[in-house]
């Protein structure tokens, strides 16, 4: 035992301590490749991922590459560069097929994290859908820089700029597009006549456009309105519009300047109204006006379906009142002449009618031609709301023995003293006679009302 343990201390231990010894030396620094302190050199990379799209923007991962893995964590400092973006396109001789896009509609981080032993990093730029779904069928191009790499690491001088080319018809289908158009007469001329495309009210015309959003609805935008008769006369001299046509000016109509489409919405309200005073000093004519679509906040407008010609027949939509046309004849009247049946038409709203012990009661407009009624007015007392009309109906006939029911009412309210409503009717028809059968007051047994009117149409 004892010359085994001699042996062992003569020759086996220095063989081991030799062995650990050498074995031993630097062995982790040599085995392991990033040397503490060691820079590195960060340049441009690719795409690096899927590109993900919302309704607001696109987004595609970069990345940045590492001619050694990082000996230490660090930032790369990031900037836009569009103009390196203008320069690829005509430095490669790419054509108006390839567009730089607008600087601020690029969005991309100030800086990226590069990891401790990393030898790449990939960041996200980020652009406005908007700006992509303009150059649909188009390819993109947008430039990047790489502005500073901390902690005393270098840029590649050749591989500071980064360029990416999309194809946008590899980020969205044209169903994708939120294409802006006018709902009504898009792209085309809209004639208003015999009651088609407008709708009447005392004051004059109103024609409806609407504005519509196509593909899904997202965050609220706006968008201005312009009006133009500039094209006008070229239409005429071409033969597309009447020669007796006329360009309306700007104090002749109301259209709001800006329309705003609210989040989550599809479609927004949108309408010109001409007076009837314009409409009457232009019977002779056709009244017409450029309405276009403008500088949308978000997404784009449809060039061939953001503007519309409105084309007025004046003849055609103006509203003749032929009350006092008629022979007029009632159920019931009141022997005080300062306020009998007879105020009811006299065509002056300072007067009216007062009936005592009301049950109902029943008026007739019997005229030598039929009258195509489209729309008829009453306007209340001047006191005691408790005594207006609240309900009736309006009948018309041909002969004096069936009647059609035209227009029925119910629980009607007028909210002032001497207000004047209209009640147009939904589908006009010509008569001869006309009988209006008032039922019930709002809640007396007095009736009064100071004035009714018949407007007939085109």
């Amino acid at each position: 035992m004892k010359t085994i343990l001699k042996l062992f201390k003569n020759i086996y231990l220095p063989i081991l301590c030799f062995s650990v010894l050498f074995g031993c030396k630097d062995t982790a620094l040599e085995d392991f490749s990033i040397k503490p302190g060691s820079a590195t050199t960060v340049g441009s990379g690719d795409i690096a991922g899927g590109i993900t799209k919302t309704n607001e923007q696109i987004t595609v991962p970069v990345s940045i590459k590492l001619s050694s893995p990082a000996s230490k964590a660090f930032d790369v400092n990031l900037a836009v560069n569009q103009k390196a973006a203008a320069d690829h396109i005509k430095n490669k001789n790419l054509g108006s097929n390839y567009i730089a896009v607008k600087p601020e509609s690029i969005f991309l981080p100030n800086s990226t994290k590069v990891n401790f032993g990393a030898d790449s990093a990939v960041f996200n730029v980020t652009i406005t859908r908007t700006e992509v779904e303009k150059y649909f069928g188009k390819n993109i191009v947008i430039g990047y820089s790489i502005t500073n790499a901390g902690k005393g690491n270098n840029i590649d001088k050749n591989n500071a700029t980064g360029v990416l080319i999309l194809k946008v018809n590899d980020l969205i289908t044209e169903s994708d597009i939120h294409f802006i158009s006018l709902t009504n007469g898009a792209g085309a001329i809209l004639e208003a006549k015999n009651q088609v495309n407008y709708v009447s009210s005392s004051s004059g015309l109103t024609i409806p456009l609407g504005i519509s959003l196509a593909s899904f609805p997202g965050s609220a935008f706006t968008v201005d309105v312009v009006t133009s008769t500039d094209t006008i006369a070229k239409l005429i001299k071409d033969g597309k519009l009447p020669a007796n046509t006329v360009g309306l000016t700007p104090e002749q109509y109301t259209i709001p300047s800006k329309v705003q489409v609210a989040s989550n919405a599809k479609s927004a309200g949108l309408e010109i109204n001409v007076p009837w005073s314009v409409v009457n000093a232009n019977l002779d004519k056709k009244l017409a006006v450029l309405v276009e679509l403008s500088a949308p906040t978000l997404h784009v407008l449809n060039p061939q379906k953001n503007y519309s010609i409105l084309l007025i027949d004046s003849e055609n939509v103006v509203e003749v009142d032929v009350t006092n046309d008629a022979e007029y004849s009632y159920s019931r009247n009141n022997d005080n002449q300062n306020e009998n049946a007879v105020k009811l038409i006299d065509n002056n709203y300072n007067s009216k009618f007062l009936l005592f012990d009301f049950v109902d009661l029943e008026l007739k407009l019997v005229y030598n031609e039929p009258q195509k009624i489209g729309a008829y007015t009453f306007t209340s007392g001047n006191d005691a709301q408790e005594r207006d009309p609240a309900e009736w109906v309006l009948y018309g006939s041909n002969d004096g023995t069936t009647w059609e029911a035209l227009d029925t009412r119910r629980t009607e309210v007028f909210n002032n003293r001497t207000e004047t409503k209209r009640f147009n009717i939904e589908f006009p028809k010509a008569y001869k006679q006309f009988k209006l059968h008032i039922e019930r007051t709002r809640s007396s047994s007095l009736f009064q009302m100071a004035e009714w009117r018949m407007v007939r149409i085109p």
